[in-house]
């Protein structure tokens, strides 16, 4: 009991130093690339040639509104068959300043992951105007595996207009 105690003490006290990182550090400029390639490279582009080293092979996807996503090739296919391939274009863009980024440290104090999260608006080309669509919410679960960073679970919610 006293050992448990003293775990759950030390979880409380350790969120006291491991707080979201400042706009400036390297981790949050490391995201914003990451980012970048996620959604302006390969959801806006429709250029996915970095998708294959920077989405875990067991990548899961958990949507409020298209359901949940399984594996690497399938979130591929589901980004080009229902956004590359469709004839109504959309776009992402990252909300200013929404996004933050948390540090995940193991037990020796080595950095193995980080939680991404912010707000992002959706918008849809139609006669050559873009239409502003929903805003939504996502956190999104980067791990480092195999000496780089990898998309490994995603959440989009909160989709509205």
């Amino acid at each position: 009991m006293r050992k448990i105690r003293l775990l759950i003490a030390l979880g409380l006290f350790s969120q006291f130093f491991y707080t979201q990182v400042k706009t400036t550090d390297e981790l949050y400029t490391t995201a914003k690339k990451l980012d970048s390639l996620i959604f302006d490279v390969g959801f806006n582009q429709c250029d996915l040639s970095h998708y294959d080293s920077i989405v875990s092979n067991d990548l899961e996807f958990y949507h409020d509104k298209g359901g949940i996503t399984s594996g690497k090739e399938a979130f591929i296919a589901s980004i080009k068959n229902n956004i590359c391939s469709n004839t109504n274009k959309v776009r992402r863009t990252l909300v200013p300043n929404s996004m933050k980024v948390y540090p995940l440290y193991n037990n020796t104090n080595v950095l193995y992951a980080f939680i991404q999260e912010g707000e992002h608006d959706f918008a849809e080309l139609s006669q050559g105007k873009w239409n502003k669509g929903s805003r939504a919410k996502f956190t999104i679960l980067w791990l480092y595996e195999d000496k780089q960073w990898k998309m490994k679970r995603v959440l989009s919610y909160n989709h509205h207009l």
